[in-house]
């Protein structure tokens, strides 16, 4: 399991949660921004105690 956040396009969270797969996280995301009408929200991952830009183009790897 992994730690994964939301943040809104100010920067701040919104909501966390315990995923087991990236996949997931990244349903769980699409859910807690269903609104779609802002650009800016993003899903985090906790990287080895750092918080980092999950990026989905790469196959679920996280960049910092």
């Amino acid at each position: 399991m992994a730690d994964y956040r939301v943040l809104n396009p100010t920067g701040d969270v919104v909501a966390t949660k315990d995923i087991d797969s990236a996949e997931d996280a990244y349903a769980w995301f699409i859910d807690e921004k269903a609104d779609n009408s802002e650009l800016g929200w993003r899903l985090e991952v906790n990287h080895d105690g750092e918080w980092a830009f999950v990026d989905d183009t790469e196959g679920n790897s996280a960049s910092k």
